[in-house]
């Protein structure tokens, strides 16, 4: 199995990072449309974009485990490619900002292609379009 590592400083308070990561409304601001996401363990969520030839548009999440402005981890699904994986974001304080780490693991073998659009999707979500939002929202 591999896995996504990726991390980014922001210029503003972990608390104002994760209330885009956690908050319906902020979270599909710039990530996908977010739906029904609602901060509880067990609890079920689902972004749900554009279909394309590749999938169907929609990874079906469950959160696995938090700790309030330092750590958020769901399981995440998507039927047409089967892949079930594991989206965890960790927060930090660091130079005046917050740090946000994200590990996106359980991708097989059989899932390169799959890793490699996802990679290149968290990239620009979180160097362009997280970024955007939090420096020019906040």
């Amino acid at each position: 199995m591999s896995t996504i590592r990726l991390e980014k400083i922001y210029p503003v308070s972990k608390e104002i990072v994760w209330e885009y990561l956690t908050n319906n409304e902020h979270l599909s601001s710039w990530c996908m449309p977010a739906k029904n996401f609602i901060l509880e363990k067990e609890k079920e969520f689902m972004f749900e974009n554009t279909p394309s030839i590749f999938w169907d548009g929609k990874f079906f999440n469950k959160i696995m485990d938090f700790n309030v402005n330092k750590f958020l981890s769901y399981e995440c699904y998507n039927q047409r490619s089967k892949l079930n994986s594991i989206v965890s974001w960790t927060l930090t304080e660091e130079n005046g900002g917050t740090k946000l780490a994200l590990e996106h693991s359980g991708f097989k073998v059989s899932h390169w292609l799959t890793k490699m659009i996802l990679t290149g999707g968290w990239k620009k979500m979180m160097n362009t379009d997280l970024y955007n939002k939090l420096t020019v929202d906040n």
